[in-house]
Order: C-alpha cells, then sequence, then structure tokens
C-alpha cells in the first residue's frame, strides 16, 4: 500500500519543480500523491497538540539485522534484509494498534543545517529527519 501524508499547513517548499506537488508525476510509482490533497510535508503545530496520560512506551525489538545502505541524493537510505532467515525488528506500543516490521529507515539532510527535515515543527526545519518504511 502507498501513502501519501496530509498536512494542514501550506508550505512553499511543495510548489517547487521537484516539490511534492509534483511526485505523482515524476514516478509512476508515486501517482497517488496527485490524486490526494494538502500533501506531505508536514507542518505540525505544537499548540494543537494534546498530551496522553494513556500513551504507552513503543517497543522496538532489539534484533542485529543486516541490509544494504544507499545514498539517494538527497537522504541515505538502508533497507534492511528481508530473506527468509533473516531476523526481524518489530515496533508497536506508543499510538500504534499493532506490531509493524521496520523495513527501511530514512535519514533525510540538507545543504545547510536549517533545510534537512522534510517535515516542520512549529514552521521550523531541522539538520535532519529520521523516517521508518514500516509494514503491519
Amino acid at each position: 500500500m502507498k501513502v501519501c501524508i496530509f498536512h494542514v499547513n501550506e508550505n512553499p517548499i511543495a510548489s517547487s519543480a521537484n516539490g511534492p506537488d509534483f511526485w505523482g508525476l515524476l514516478n509512476p510509482e508515486w501517482n497517488l500523491c496527485s490524486k490526494g490533497h494538502r500533501q506531505s510535508p508536514v507542518d505540525v503545530d505544537p499548540t494543537k497538540l494534546l498530551y496522553d496520560p494513556f500513551l504507552r512506551v513503543i517497543h522496538v525489538d532489539k534484533h542485529r539485522v543486516n541490509g544494504i545502505i544507499q545514498n539517494t541524493g538527497h537522504g541515505v537510505v538502508f533497507r534492511v534484509d528481508t530473506g527468509q532467515h533473516s531476523p526481524v525488528v518489530n515496533i508497536s506500543g506508543g499510538p500504534l494498534s499493532y506490531s509493524y516490521r521496520v523495513q527501511e529507515i530514512h535519514l533525510h539532510f540538507g545543504r545547510t543545517d536549517g533545510q534537512g527535515s522534510e517535515h516542520r515543527v512549529g514552521s521550523h526545519a531541522f539538520p535532519a529527519e529520521v523516517s521508518f518504511k514500516l509494514l503491519k
């Protein structure tokens, strides 16, 4: 399943020629991105966050795994070896209703400290950002 993340605030980066507004046109596998509205990157508004006192601790399996690291030109991706006898790393707990298997870990970074993260918090960008591709 392919998913594009929705966001609340408009972002000038999204409308650049290689920004998220055009991802669905750049690669046929990303065509879902052309069909949605208000795509990633997300600008999280801290004033709208709610504290959940019942939120569980996130659990990450502690297995040593093999994989491949690739420089994508705009970040680094670690793809976990998913062979038949390869160990599996699952993430569960927190707000998650299910256990999810880690497939990839993405590190996004920019040329300057203020441009690395795709997403923002209170309109503030960060030097880098880590995201996970998970399967249920």
